[in-house]
């Protein structure tokens, strides 16, 4: 059994990438080792954060045939894939040209993040309306905007969403402003810090002077606690079988 985890959303903003960054972690701690496939090829935020992430250059839809010749052809058993935000009606249905029958032995498994904004839980269902029970869903509710999601939580499409395919349901909560923007600026992952134990660099990378403080560590240490106890569905998820 292989599994492809992929990411969509709207137009920047809204989480996907901040949602692989705490996952990646917590499957490597889980003893995965998933395959890094960056296939955003406007702002490679996944290989910012995991260099060891291959970059994949989208010249034509058919650049997006490298996630299933990797199950196929290399025998992956395990694909985290960070796609384009915002990727449109074109790379939809190349999603749509896939015989999923034909695969009974991989898993697609779609992580979706969404905010406050209207949009960003339209473009989400604008997938889920096609893809429909051909994937998993896993949803990032992320609170940097608010913690209340009415578009997602109230609408009727988002509403027999829910109810038709159970997605799994993760909440983001809201990170410090001044801690979020050093873990941008250092293309550090929560993970990386709070491994790196006070040091100042971890991986080839500097922690900086913000996120070396022991208050700010206990701080993102409880943040992370926080999201990866909401985890161990995805984890049943990946280990169970079609």
């Amino acid at each position: 059994m292989s599994t492809i985890i992929f990411t969509v959303g709207a137009k920047g903003g809204t989480g996907k990438s901040t949602a692989v960054r705490f996952l990646i972690p917590y499957l490597r701690e889980k003893g995965f080792n998933p395959l890094l496939l960056d296939m955003d090829d406007e702002n490679h935020t996944m290989s910012r954060f995991f260099p060891e992430a291959e970059q994949i250059e989208i010249k034509k839809m058919s650049s997006n045939d490298v996630l299933i010749e990797k199950v196929i052809e290399d025998g992956a058993e395990l694909i985290v894939a960070d796609l384009k935000a915002g990727t449109g009606r074109d790379t939809l249905q190349w999603w749509m040209d896939i015989p999923f029958n034909e695969l009974p032995d991989v898993k697609f498994v779609c992580i979706a993040a969404i905010t406050s904004s209207p949009d960003s839980v339209q473009s989400v269902l604008n997938w889920t309306t096609e893809l429909k029970d051909k994937v998993s869903y896993v949803v990032f509710k992320n609170c940097k905007d608010g913690d209340v999601f009415p578009d997602y939580d109230k609408s009727g499409q988002a509403i027999r969403f829910r109810v038709d395919y159970k997605p799994i349901e993760i909440l983001i909560p809201r990170l410090d402003e001044e801690y979020m923007t050093e873990l941008e600026r250092l293309n550090l992952t929560v993970a990386e810090v709070l491994d790196a134990d006070g040091h100042p660099h971890i991986n080839g990378k500097n922690i900086g002077e913000t996120l070396s403080r022991f208050m700010v560590r206990a701080r993102l240490r409880r943040f992370q606690r926080n999201v990866y106890e909401q985890f161990p569905p995805v984890l049943a998820l990946l280990k169970e079988r079609n």
